[in-house]
């Protein structure tokens, strides 16, 4: 988990919006627990966008970082980070990835 963080930058607040709550998280830190599927299938959702945005835009993560967190309107005004909540959202995201990587601006 600590490396999903550090890879993908997530702030605690997101980390307890995104994937788990901090109860949750911090109860199965201490006991050595795994997360739950469906924890784990956000966090791989997380680290898929946020490997694409970091490779789309030229390995800086910093640049990805600020792209993720800035509202965009094709996401209805929500930011990408945002949208990653659910698996259609994360799609979503990824569109306007693939539009950035074919030349188009999002």
């Amino acid at each position: 988990m600590r490396s999903l963080r550090t890879r993908a930058g997530l702030t605690d607040e997101e980390t307890f919006l995104l994937i788990a709550p901090r109860r949750t998280l911090s109860r199965r830190e201490a006991s050595g627990q795994l997360l739950s599927r469906e924890e784990a299938d956000r966090a791989v959702r997380i680290a898929r966008v946020s490997a694409r945005a970091q490779q789309i835009f030229g390995g800086k993560p910093e640049y990805a970082a600020e792209w993720l967190r800035s509202p965009k309107s094709a996401l209805g005004d929500r930011t990408p980070m945002q949208a990653l909540v659910t698996e259609s959202g994360a799609l979503a995201v990824e569109e306007l990835l693939v539009g950035i990587e074919h030349g188009m601006f999002a």
